[in-house]
Order: C-alpha cells, then structure tokens, then sequence
C-alpha cells in the first residue's frame, strides 16, 4: 500500500470513528429523554414478547457501537481478529433487525385477530427470504479480506462486494408485505368506521411501518452508490 492510499484509509477510518461517536452520543441522549418509560418496560410484570423485542432492538446498537468503535482503533490481532469482530458485529446486527422486525409481526399479527393463516403467510416468506440470505451473506464472506492497519490501527478491508445489497432488498420486500397487511386492515376499518383516513394511520402506526421501509431503502442505496472505501 503506497503512502497515498495509507492516507485515504486513515482518513476513511477516522471520519467513520467521528459518525459511530456521534450516534453514539445522540442514542444515549435519547435514551435520557425517555430514561423514566424504559425502566418502567423493564420492571413492569409480565414481561410480554413485544416488550421483550424492543428493549432488544434498543439497546443493542449501543453494543454495535461499541464494537465498531473498537474495530476502527484496533491496534493488534493478539487476542482478536478483525474477522472474529466482524462476524461478532454481523450476527450482532442480525439480531437487532430480527428483533424490530418482530414487533412489526406481532403487530400486523394483531391486527388480523391473531389469525394462524397471516402467520403461517409471514413466517412462510421469512423462511424463504432467510434462505436467501444466508446464502449471500456466504457469498459475501468467502471473498471478504479484513486487514489490520500497520500504521493507525484499525479494520480495513480492500474487497467491496454490492451484493450486500441484497440482503437489504430482502428486508424491503418483507416489509412490503407486512406494510401491505397493514394498509389492507386499515381499509376495512375505514369502510367499516368511515372516520378519517388518517387517523386511522395514526391508530396503526403506519408512519413507523413506512420509516423502517425508508431507511432500509437508504441503506440499500448507499451500499449501491456510495461504497466505503
């Protein structure tokens, strides 16, 4: 690596140890902002499968955080490697969208009257797109070379593989379905009740269905058009 491709990674490394350190901080201020409500889910009995879900999906970006801070200064391989980080981050990160996924299940589920045949269509289309996955993320893998930087320290690696991509439009047509469960109740309900139909929305968070659509969008964008290099 010549002297000049040396600075590009150290300066690579450094902005995106400044973005992990300002979610880092955002999150936690978050966190104080509804400190209060959060102990009161954690301590209120029964502990119900959606609470569960999301103390899940909320606190564990703190632990990615923290282990993508700790890949970008790591300084030898003597008692980690980066490859061991990233697939202790990979799985980590999984989980954490398995999780806020869940709760859109649980939700949809809900309001089709806890039918068997929803779940039964839901859980027969996670099956599927987790196959798919699976076999990407080891496409992905068996061509992925993480490097230890010699001189800052930090995890680099000189591959760039776009079919992460993939696994993001996996999770865009997951939640298309879930989104178009949910729109398709929400017009029974407005035959039905014939109030506003924005209400309506509101009643069945439609709003947070459609941000978790969009930022899985960005993502997928980003990885086509905007590699990290």
């Amino acid at each position: 690596m010549n002297l000049q491709s040396s600075i590009d990674l150290a300066f690579s490394l450094r902005s995106q140890s400044y973005f992990s350190v300002s979610l880092t901080v955002f999150w936690v201020y978050d966190c104080f902002l509804t400190w209060n409500q959060e102990v009161y889910l954690i301590h209120q009995p029964p502990r119900k499968k959606a609470n569960i879900l999301y103390l899940m999906a909320r606190y564990l970006p703190a632990f990615l955080l923290c282990i993508y801070l700790y890949m970008n200064h790591l300084k030898s391989e003597t008692f980690v490697t980066c490859k061991l980080l990233h697939s202790i981050w990979y799985c980590a990160a999984s989980f954490c969208v398995a999780c806020a996924e869940g709760i859109f299940i649980l939700r949809t589920y809900a309001l089709w009257g806890s039918k068997r045949s929803i779940l039964g269509l839901i859980f027969s289309t996670i099956l599927c797109l987790a196959i798919f996955d699976v076999i990407i993320t080891m496409k992905i893998s068996s061509g992925l070379e993480l490097r230890l930087s010699v001189r800052d320290g930090g995890c680099y690696s000189l591959s760039y593989d776009k079919m992460a991509a993939l696994s993001w439009i996996l999770l865009v047509v997951f939640e298309l379905e879930i989104i178009t469960l949910t729109m398709i109740r929400v017009y029974w309900a407005y035959r039905e009740r014939r109030c506003l139909l924005l209400d309506i929305l509101i009643h069945h968070n439609i709003f947070y269905f459609a941000t978790g659509l969009t930022l899985t969008v960005i993502n997928m964008i980003a990885i086509e058009y905007l590699p990290l290099r």
